[in-house]
């Protein structure tokens, strides 16, 4: 295992030009020094997030259109596609 992964540094960073690698492993080093964030913990709460992603974004569909709530079909559209490529395992972030 490549220590910087047991550090909970990611090291998967494939079709990342190689400066830009360079410069998160430097993000993810300095975040204990900077702000006290254990680069471990962090990617702890990133995989519950992670875990959970695709159930937040229901509901934050659940909440559009009720009551004291924005009713943008545009953002109904987001949602729903993204819960759509999450399902077809092909990414899901989408702004």
């Amino acid at each position: 295992i490549d220590p910087r992964e047991a550090n909970g540094i990611p090291t998967s960073l494939s079709g990342i030009p190689d400066r830009f690698q360079k410069f998160s492993t430097k993000l993810w080093k300095s975040m204990d020094v900077s702000f006290g964030i254990d680069p471990r913990e962090a990617k702890v709460a990133a995989d519950f997030m992670m875990g959970n992603y695709v159930n937040t974004v229901r509901d934050n569909l659940k909440g559009q259109c009720t009551h004291g709530h924005s009713c943008k079909e545009s953002s109904l559209e987001k949602l729903l596609r993204t819960i759509d490529l999450v399902e077809e395992g092909v990414g899901g972030i989408e702004i």
